[in-house]
């Protein structure tokens, strides 16, 4: 199974042209999930569907941004609207949970994109400890991942909760240790431009809680959707994560 996240900058900038970046990587990739965040237009999340060629699409509504692609039929779904707000934002944040049949298994995928602003890991913090539990509540045994921009990197205490204290395991950190793996990276203009709100850091991660099932081996995890076109495009302000299992 390959399991792919990626924050797709809403429809800013060149946003057709990134997108025609981000479908030509879609093929080449070719994830059996795909975990989108900032897809607030539902009808283009339609056509994103169609043009991929994924037979299921499952959308938590505009509200949130937070979409699946998949090859396994979804069985069930649900969307938490965190209590956690950030008093500098004017819009909620959201984890969104679907299962889905693999014909093998049934797996539980959450996709999620938490507060940005570099000085409130605190809120990030306490949206982390929502999220923990609302997939303590929706899973139970199943094989699980969380997919998503969590806006922090190591050593923000929200992923040293996921890793040490859940002790889920970073797919990108495990396979690669040593790398960076920047999915926020002033190589990229579109993250250059903000370079005084956001250091550079991999915030974009790939988490399993378990290595069962699908998950029981990484066969490798890296960076994707981090080169440019030959006009200088990127597909979005993000870098993305793919990581194959096996």
């Amino acid at each position: 199974m390959k399991i792919l996240t990626f924050n797709t900058w809403q429809e800013r900038g060149p946003w057709r042209e990134r997108w025609d970046l981000i479908f030509k990587g879609l093929e080449e990739y070719d994830a059996d999930v795909v975990g989108f965040q900032e897809v607030f237009n539902m009808e283009w999340a339609t056509e994103i569907r169609k043009r991929s060629g994924y037979p299921y699409l499952a959308v938590s509504g505009e509200h949130s941004g937070l979409i699946f692609l998949s090859k396994f039929k979804p069985v069930e779904q649900e969307c938490l609207i965190l209590k956690t707000q950030s008093p500098t934002e004017d819009y909620l944040r959201y984890v969104f949970y679907v299962q889905v049949d693999t014909g093998n298994a049934r797996v539980a995928l959450f996709n999620t994109h938490l507060s940005w602003k570099a000085d409130e890991n605190v809120i990030r913090m306490r949206q982390v400890e929502e999220l923990d539990h609302f997939v303590e509540q929706k899973t139970k045994d199943l094989p699980t991942t969380i997919v998503g921009d969590f806006n922090m990197a190591a050593p923000a205490p929200g992923i040293v909760f996921v890793r040490e204290i859940k002790q889920w395991t970073d797919t990108f950190w495990t396979k690669n240790p040593g790398d960076p793996g920047l999915t926020w990276d002033y190589r990229n203009p579109y993250a250059e431009a903000e370079r005084e709100k956001m250091a550079e850091r991999r915030i974009d991660y790939i988490f399993i809680r378990e290595r069962i099932g699908p998950f029981a081996k990484i066969l490798s995890s890296r960076v994707v959707f981090d080169k440019p076109s030959a006009a200088g495009i990127y597909p979005s302000d993000h870098f993305g994560v793919l990581t194959e299992f096996g």
